[in-house]
C-alpha cells in the first residue's frame, strides 16, 4: 500500500509536469484540489502559492508589459514608501516560510524566487519605484 505522502508527491509531481508544460493554470487547480484533499499537508500548500505568484505574474500586466509587481507580492501600491518597504519585507518573509523545504523539488518555487527577487529589487528602491510606477501608468 502507498503511504500518504508518497500519493501527495506523485500528485505533485503531476501538477508540475502541467507547469513545465507551459500549462500553470492546470496545474494551480490540481494543486488546489491536492491542497484541498490533505489539508495537513504543507507541501500541497507550497504548490498551491508558489503558482499562485506565477499565475498573478503572468495576468497581471502594465502597460509596459511588465509584471504588476504590487499585485504579484500583495502588495497596495497607494501607500507610501515606508509602507512599501515594510509589506515586502513582511510579504517576503511570509513567502519564504511557506515555500522553504520545496526549493530542490520543484521548478515552480525557483521561478518564483526569481520573480519575487526582480519584484522587490523594482519596488525596494525608491528612485526604481518611482520609474517603475511612472513607464507602468500608476503615476
Amino acid at each position: 500500500m502507498m503511504r500518504m505522502s508518497n500519493k501527495i508527491d506523485e500528485l505533485l509531481r503531476y501538477c508540475e509536469e502541467n507547469f513545465e508544460r507551459g500549462n500553470l493554470e492546470h496545474a494551480l487547480r490540481c494543486a488546489v484540489s491536492v491542497c484541498k484533499a490533505n489539508p495537513d499537508a504543507p507541501q500541497p500548500y507550497a504548490h498551491v502559492t508558489a503558482y499562485r505568484i506565477l499565475f498573478a505574474a503572468a495576468n497581471n500586466r502594465t502597460v509596459a508589459g511588465e509584471p504588476d509587481w504590487y499585485v504579484v507580492l500583495g502588495i497596495n501600491r497607494r501607500r507610501s514608501s515606508k509602507y512599501v518597504a515594510d509589506a515586502i519585507e513582511r510579504r517576503c518573509g511570509e513567502i519564504i516560510e511557506v515555500l522553504d523545504g520545496e526549493t530542490g523539488v520543484f521548478k515552480a518555487v525557483l521561478r518564483v524566487y526569481d520573480l519575487v527577487r526582480i519584484g522587490v529589487a523594482e519596488l525596494m528602491d525608491e528612485d526604481r519605484r518611482s520609474a517603475y510606477d511612472l513607464r507602468s501608468g500608476f503615476f
